[in-house]
């Protein structure tokens, strides 16, 4: 097979949304079904998508077999360049190869404008997909997983759950910034980097409204962890969880697994069938805290960090001053 990578064009669009649905097939009962198997869906998901970035497609005998669009920052410096779920499919008969020649153009893309760290949102069933990534040097970085609200777990007795009050974000905000901190120890290295205010009006946004859940559990009559859940921005009948902390001195004594109860039965009582959360893959307590409580992964981010230097030191350089004289 002959592949010919050129830059997205509009006519390409009938092409790729065919595309993109046949590559979404309806999930399985525990996980919310991704409307982009939709044709309808999968196209309003590709409506202006060609402004957000680079986009490239690869042609077989002059037909799209294969797409790629990367999201960019809108400010000059921004090194992401981000590949959403709905902004890549390749015919099922040729994933591998047509993925490697189209990250091979939208890479260098990326890297020209300056764009050095690279994601792929992935559909945890797109196995073929997935180990391409991987052998383009990609690592899974986030899960997405969903789990049934039945059967719930059952809090442990001893621990008391409230929903958030104004008066308690100065220390939600302490126990966001511990999160942090615990995420740039290893084996997760993330820079701690965090906008206190930023979290602070978040906070306050999600417990005036009556559609998201802050959900504390006290200690001694102070707030010790906290689960925030929101309407799934993908999936309408998912409630998913966001920040979800447990400050280290409480740890193993069952708060986690109350405050996930109670956000379940919050979410059961708005309507919700399935509770969905996002974690790092690296994140030993959080991969062993959600699949334990039966969350299965449904999307993966992988992401893979370009070395800069390659911005200078491309294949024109000169490398006379470091050679023996």
């Amino acid at each position: 097979m002959t592949l010919h990578i050129v830059p997205f064009e509009d006519r390409f669009v009938d092409q790729a949304v065919d595309l993109l649905a046949a590559a979404h097939a309806p999930a399985g009962e525990d996980v919310p079904a991704v409307d982009l198997a939709d044709p309808g869906a999968a196209r309003a998901q590709l409506d202006g998508w060609s402004t957000a970035g680079p986009a490239v497609a690869a042609l077989s005998d002059g037909t799209p077999i294969g797409f790629m669009a990367a999201t960019v920052g809108k400010l000059p410096g921004d090194q992401l360049g981000r590949v959403r779920l709905p902004h890549h499919a390749a015919a099922a008969n040729g994933v591998r190869p047509t993925y490697r020649r189209l990250y091979q153009a939208l890479s260098q893309d990326l890297v020209d404008i300056g764009c050095f760290e690279h994601t792929v949102v992935v559909a945890a069933g797109h196995h073929d997909t997935v180990a391409c990534l991987v052998e383009l040097g990609f690592g899974i970085d986030q899960i997405k997983g969903f789990r049934p609200l039945i059967p719930p777990h059952r809090p442990a007795p001893q621990v008391q759950l409230r929903q958030a009050r104004p008066g308690d974000l100065a220390e939600l905000v302490l126990l966001t910034l511990e999160l942090q901190r615990f995420h740039a120890a290893a084996p997760m290295l993330r820079p701690a980097l965090i906008d206190p205010l930023a979290v602070k009006d978040d906070l306050h946004a999600a417990i005036m409204n009556e559609r998201r859940l802050v959900l504390v559990a006290e200690v001694d009559g102070r707030p010790a962890g906290v689960m925030v859940a929101d309407p799934d921005n993908r999936s309408p009948e998912a409630a998913t969880i966001g920040i979800a902390v447990v400050t280290a001195a409480a740890r193993a004594e069952g708060i986690g697994t109350a405050l996930l109860s109670g956000v379940m039965d919050w979410a059961a009582g708005h309507g919700f069938s399935t509770c969905g959360t996002e974690w790092t893959s690296p994140n030993l307590l959080s991969d062993t805290f959600w699949r334990g409580h039966g969350f299965t992964p449904a999307r993966y981010t992988l992401t893979r960090r370009i070395d800069p230097r390659v911005a200078w030191a491309d294949s024109q350089l000169n490398y006379r001053h470091y050679l023996p004289q």
